[in-house]
């Protein structure tokens, strides 16, 4: 199956926006003891960003200002569902100003407004939005306990003037990527979009363990001889 990035582009920006339903298979028993399927149970849950704002306003308002009729028993005050939400809206409100447009009423809907724009945008345009789409999606599942956040790797960035120490890796998915100049690394690279092998990666990283080990045990040796030298001068 090959890679479509309107699809992509689509499908991430409806999971931040659209509402959602979850299905929970049903079963109960019979007279005699027989199990019977129910009817599924359904849940409608609001899109991430709305899911990630209730944890963030849980008594208070939504992205329209008008008060909720049922307050929710979460304490307010999260201060990482606070971040994702405020980034969200700077990030879309940096998009708006790159592309001249004028921002609607509710983040959702000025989040469909951008996708609706880079339809008719080249492709590195619509990478550049899809790779901060995908940034805030998967920021929100964090939040929401829908993902967990990948480890990060105390190892230099090799990316030519970043090198700092924000390489996140994936076992699972075989990719990784730098938080601080968005470099990514996966199975199927593709530089031209800032897409490595993630077997360079971890050539990289063995290499760096390899050395830093390596310089790790020669101080530990100086200081030893250090301390046996000390140890044999003559006391005054």
């Amino acid at each position: 199956m090959t890679f479509d990035i309107v699809t992509e582009l689509r499908d991430t920006a409806d999971a931040l926006t659209n509402p959602t339903q979850v299905r929970n298979p049903r079963h109960g028993w019979d007279a005699n003891r027989h199990k019977v399927v129910l009817p599924d149970h359904v849940v409608t849950l609001p899109g991430l960003i709305a899911q990630v704002a209730e944890i963030v306003w849980p008594n208070g308002a939504s992205n329209d200002g008008s008060a909720r009729g049922v307050p929710s028993t979460r304490p307010p005050g999260n201060p990482q569902a606070s971040a994702v939400v405020i980034d969200i809206h700077i990030g879309v409100t940096k998009w708006h100003m790159r592309w001249g447009l004028v921002a609607r009423d509710t983040i959702e809907s000025s989040i469909r407004q951008l996708l609706a724009k880079a339809m008719s945008q080249d492709t590195d345009t619509q990478w550049d939005l899809l790779c901060e789409l995908r940034s805030w999606r998967y920021r929100c599942e964090v939040v929401l306990k829908e993902a967990t956040n990948d480890p990060q790797v105390q190892v230099p960035c090799p990316v030519e003037g970043c090198g700092e120490r924000t390489l996140r890796v994936n076992i699972a998915k075989k990719t990784a990527r730098c938080t601080t100049c968005r470099a990514r690394w996966s199975e199927t690279p593709d530089p031209e979009r800032g897409i490595w092998s993630i077997v360079g990666l971890a050539d990289h990283i063995r290499t760096y363990e390899a050395e830093a080990r390596g310089a790790a045990d020669e101080a530990r040796r100086l200081v030893r001889e250090d301390k046996r030298r000390v140890y044999r001068q003559p006391a005054a």
